[in-house]
C-alpha cells in the first residue's frame, strides 16, 4: 500500500509517510504547514521542491494565510513516567480571565499521544537567543531520540516538564479540544506560569531570518 504524501505549503517539499514530518527539512516550518496531497496528483518525488497547486481553495488564500504572525514555542507533556516535547508555532491566548490558551498539535506527532494520555501541556515561550532549543525540539521525533538529553528543565505542577530556558512559560490542563483534520486544537486552562526573562520573544519570521 502506497504511503501518504504530504506537501509543505511554504516551499513545496514532498514527504512520504503516515504523517508529515515535525519540521520541513528544506524551509524549517513545522508540521502544521503540511497538507495531504491528493492521490490523483502527479508525483513530484519525495524530497523535491516542486510546487503542487492546491485544489481545495482559491489561489490567494494560502499566500494570505502566510502573512499571519507566529511565535515559536516548545510544547511539552507527560505520559506516565515519560516526557516529550516539540517545537510549534501554534499557541495563542484566548482569554486572560480566566487564563485560557489554545495550542495546535499534529495528530501524528509523539507529543499528541502524551497530551491525549495526560490531558496536560506546558508551553515554553522562546526568546530570540533560543535557536538551539528550537532546532533540538523541532528537527526530530521523540520516538527516535531523547530531546531532553542535556536540556535543563523542572517538573511543573501538572507534571509536564518546564524548560529552564525561554522568556516565559505557561502550563495548563485540557478543558476542551477540536478535531481539525490533521491536527487537534487543545484549549488549556492555565494553572501555572511565570516570566523568566524580560526579553524579546522569538517569532517564526525572526527564526527563519536568523537561523
Amino acid at each position: 500500500m502506497a504511503q501518504k504524501r504530504w506537501k509543505c505549503t511554504v516551499c513545496g517539499y514532498i514527504h512520504e509517510g503516515d504523517a508529515p514530518p515535525e519540521v520541513c527539512p528544506v524551509c524549517g516550518v513545522d508540521s502544521s504547514m503540511f497538507e495531504l496531497v491528493a492521490e490523483d496528483t502527479p508525483a513530484a518525488g519525495a524530497g523535491t521542491s516542486a510546487a503542487i497547486p492546491s485544489k481545495d481553495m482559491p489561489h490567494g488564500i494560502k499566500p494570505a494565510m502566510f502573512k499571519f504572525s507566529y511565535g515559536l514555542f516548545i510544547i511539552t507533556s507527560v505520559n506516565g513516567d515519560k516526557i516529550n516535547g516539540q517545537c510549534a508555532n501554534t499557541a495563542f491566548q484566548i482569554t486572560s480571565e480566566p487564563g485560557t490558551v489554545a495550542i495546535g498539535i499534529n495528530k501524528g506527532n509523539y507529543t499528541h499521544e502524551f497530551i491525549e494520555a495526560s490531558g496536560v501541556a506546558a508551553i515554553t515561550i522562546l526568546g530570540q537567543q533560543d535557536h538551539d532549543l528550537a532546532r533540538n525540539f523541532g528537527y526530530r521525533s521523540g520516538r527516535d531520540a531523547d530531546k531532553f538529553a542535556g536540556v535543563s528543565y523542572q517538573k511543573g505542577v501538572t507534571g509536564a516538564p518546564i524548560l529552564d530556558a525561554g522568556v516565559a512559560y505557561l502550563e495548563g490542563k485540557v478543558v476542551n479540544k477540536m478535531d481539525c483534520g490533521t491536527h487537534t486544537l487543545y484549549l488549556l486552562e492555565i494553572v501555572n506560569g511565570d516570566l523568566k526573562l524580560d526579553a524579546e520573544p522569538m517569532t517564526y519570521a525572526y527564526f527563519r531570518a536568523t537561523k
